[in-house]
């Protein structure tokens, strides 16, 4: 018996040992530039003269959460947009300006950990961005209470706004319009170190995951992802995520279920020449999760054109405004 419980001490000790090792020795690496994305931020630059200020909301927490308003016409609905990894609010300029001049206000947000909002590359809590969705649509509903919302995100926060659409939040917006959306690391839908722009420690997100399974998320403030954020960025940008914040933001593990899950009306836009993600792959993996969701491909456009394109950010507008226009009234 003494020789059983010893074995068994000593396989706790060296799984607590490899568990230690993994978290501590694997870490992220800031990736070197990617072109596409010096591009777009040369692009997002010259939007900075002429930039809105910012506003504030206080959540739950105590915490202020910054966001852009772009005033549209009353009555001509509300669009929440989230921008995409390590951005801020000022990356959705170009969506907000186009949706404006269809009527549209727009909510441009810095999501907590990112720009204006809490603290750069972490959360306190898997689930806050939630909590911080439910405070932001009070805001809202108090100012422009009865118009039809929608909400719109790009890359990672293109996942967001579907992890929202799946989940208990589905049906406080109207509908929803992902742009160039982050699936899944699977090989299926996105190409290795998404093109280049990432460096996730994978070992040390597995080992943190499988600690999550067992309800511990002690260590889940280290660091698990870095981007290749282009040098000289404006504003306060993210380079590296925290694995709550990248959990966070990001569809759940069984992403096909919860994309299952989407009951209001929902469209992908994604360019062809996507250099993150298999965009080709897009309209199967659709059919196969959920075949409601509209898949659009829009040729020769890379990841970030449907955001800063002229061609990607009408297109935009049109799948954007015949959503608002198609949904019943409130």
């Amino acid at each position: 018996m003494r020789i059983f419980a010893a074995i068994c001490l000593t396989l706790v000790v060296c799984v607590v040992a490899a568990f230690a090792a993994v978290i501590t020795i694997f870490r992220p690496a800031t990736p070197p530039p990617m072109p596409t994305m010096e591009a777009a931020g040369q692009i997002m630059s010259r939007w900075q003269a002429d930039q809105l200020p910012y506003s504030f909301l206080t959540a739950r927490d105590g915490t202020r959460l910054g966001y852009k308003l772009h005033p549209g016409r009353p009555g001509g609905g509300i669009a929440v947009a989230i921008h995409g990894s390590s951005g801020t609010a000022s990356g959705m300029t170009g969506v907000a300006r186009v949706l404006a001049d269809q009527g549209f206000t727009v909510y441009a947000i810095d999501i907590r950990g990112h720009g204006e909002s809490g603290t750069l590359g972490d959360i306190g809590y898997r689930g806050q961005l939630e909590d911080d969705m439910v405070d932001l649509l009070a805001l809202i509903e108090s100012r422009h209470a009865g118009e039809k919302k929608v909400l719109i995100g790009h890359s990672l926060g293109g996942a967001f706004a579907l992890r929202i659409a799946g989940g208990p939040l589905g049906k406080k917006f109207d509908a929803y319009v992902a742009t160039s959306p982050f699936l899944s690391n699977e090989p299926s839908v996105t190409r290795p170190n998404s093109g280049g722009w990432a460096d996730a420690a994978v070992p040390r997100i597995v080992a943190l995951s499988l600690l999550n399974i067992i309800g511990l998320s002690a260590f889940d403030g280290l660091p698990a992802i870095a981007y290749a954020v282009p040098a000289g960025a404006q504003g306060k940008r993210a380079s590296i995520y925290s694995h709550r914040l990248l959990a966070n933001m990001s569809l759940p593990r069984d992403w096909r279920a919860a994309l299952g899950g989407i009951g209001q009306p929902t469209t992908i836009l994604i360019g062809a020449n996507d250099e993150m993600f298999r965009a080709d792959a897009y309209s199967a993996a659709m059919k196969a999760a959920n075949p409601r969701i509209e898949v659009e491909i829009l040729p020769a456009i890379d990841h970030m054109g449907t955001t800063v394109q002229p061609a990607g950010l009408d297109r935009l507008a049109e799948i954007v405004t015949r959503l608002r226009d198609a949904a019943p009234a409130r």
